[in-house]
């Protein structure tokens, strides 16, 4: 397998980084990929998009970075009173 010089290295400062700020080692690089897929799904709702950019061929794949918030779906599920969808029953 040929590594690729840039991302071996990429990976080795990240390493150290973590280490030296004593971070757990669960903490990998893939990490910061997955936030970022989630922060673009999040801020763009467009699958395709972040389909493009993270490299991704089938749409099951970019769908993982899509959290519905937590506040948002606690709303849902239980409308503030007086509203109309705690009205409707939606």
């Amino acid at each position: 397998m040929t590594l690729i010089p840039y991302l071996t290295s990429i990976a080795q400062h990240f390493t150290e980084a973590r280490e030296k700020a004593v971070l757990p080692k669960n903490l990998v690089l893939y990490c910061g990929r997955h936030d970022f897929g989630t922060v673009i799904t999040a801020l763009t709702g467009n699958l395709k998009a972040v389909m493009k950019v993270m490299g991704h061929r089938d749409v099951k794949t970019a769908m993982r970075y899509q959290h519905p918030e937590v506040d948002i779906v606690r709303v849902a599920l239980n409308p503030p009173q007086g509203s109309s969808a705690s009205k409707t029953g939606a």
